[in-house]
């Protein structure tokens, strides 16, 4: 039962006085607003919380409490609780790349997310695939618990269900995410502050990048509808790959058509997918886990070492030719 998981979280909680947060790379409002939601929580008990993430949160999300204080480096012995939010699987913190004993080490860790592409690496694992966010989760939990939600909490946790549910416009806003949603509201959630930096904020270098993505778009004869977007593409508009989130979302409009891929060289060596679909009978998670990711049915993507050639088709080549490649 979710309930007594809920119990064993408490437990490791007030037998832990150091708690380390993390979340996952490329933090995106859900991951962030649940770590800040945990984090103001365990302040507020008396606990001593550290913030951990590989990649800088994007300062447009300047709403959030305590975003300043997320760390990249940190010395996993001197904690004795850690709490990953957020993660699709157990790779997805990075950490695992510059700990060598990330989860060998017995500092137990407890996991709480709600994608089904979750490995279930936590001692504790507090996973639901159809939950709409993972600070939906959290309200539950602080609900259970008996944990008092004030203002700040509920905009972190609010932010989290705007992000994950695309400002209520995708099909996982169901009856629970309104209901969440009007109660954190009365309590003072930072609606406004949400969804400008959210929704309505984009540099002009971020548009310019779009405009890249949406000249370059095809729709395959297998009705994919597909981009790219090369390093030198970054170079040309004085953007990063961090500023292509969201964008993918508008491929995935293009009426009558299957579902929407996004690649992207992240100027580091590795290729990106990012996989959407309106559709009911597709499952994007299963085609991103035979390139190593996940996510949701309808929202998933994976990460390939390689660069992506332009031929008459799209091709990623990775790096380790062992590994597959995709072609459109």
């Amino acid at each position: 039962m979710i309930e007594d998981k809920h119990k064993d979280v408490l437990s490791y909680i007030e037998k832990s006085q150091k708690i380390l947060i993390i979340s996952h790379r490329k933090p995106d409002a859900d991951t962030l607003g649940a770590a800040l939601a945990l984090r103001l929580w365990l302040g507020s008990i008396g606990k001593e919380v550290t913030l951990a993430c590989v990649d800088k949160p994007d300062e447009e999300m300047d709403f959030f409490p305590y975003l300043g204080e997320f760390v990249n480096n940190f010395d996993l012995k001197e904690f004795d609780l850690r709490i990953i939010v957020d993660a699709g699987a157990s790779y997805m913190t990075n950490f695992h790349l510059k700990y060598a004993n990330f989860f060998e080490s017995s500092v137990p860790i407890i996991n709480i997310d709600h994608h089904a592409s979750n490995d279930h690496f936590g001692k504790v694992n507090i996973v639901d695939p159809v939950a709409p966010s993972t600070t939906v989760m959290l309200y539950r939990m602080f609900k259970e618990l008996g944990v008092t939600i004030d203002a700040d909490i509920a905009t972190c946790l609010l932010a989290g269900i705007y992000g994950d549910t695309g400002g209520f416009m995708h099909s996982n806003t169901d009856k629970e995410v309104y209901k969440v949603s009007a109660d954190l509201m009365s309590k003072g959630a930072n609606v406004k502050g949400i969804i400008k930096s959210l929704f309505k904020s984009k540099s002009l270098e971020t548009l310019r990048l779009w405009g890249k993505v949406l000249e370059k778009v095809e729709v395959t004869t297998d009705g994919v509808v597909m981009s790219v977007v090369k390093d030198e593409d970054y170079e040309q508009v004085g953007s990063t790959p961090e500023q292509l989130s969201g964008v993918v979302d508008y491929l995935n409009m293009v009426p009558d058509t299957k579902f929407a891929v996004l690649l992207n060289e992240d100027r580091k060596g590795n290729v990106k997918g990012s996989f959407r679909t309106r559709q009911t009978d597709l499952d994007l998670s299963r085609i991103a886990a035979v390139f190593g990711g996940g996510g949701h049915p309808k929202a998933s993507g994976f990460m390939l070492p390689g660069k992506i050639q332009a031929n008459l088709k799209y091709t990623i080549v990775s790096e380790d030719l062992s590994k597959r490649s995709l072609e459109f």
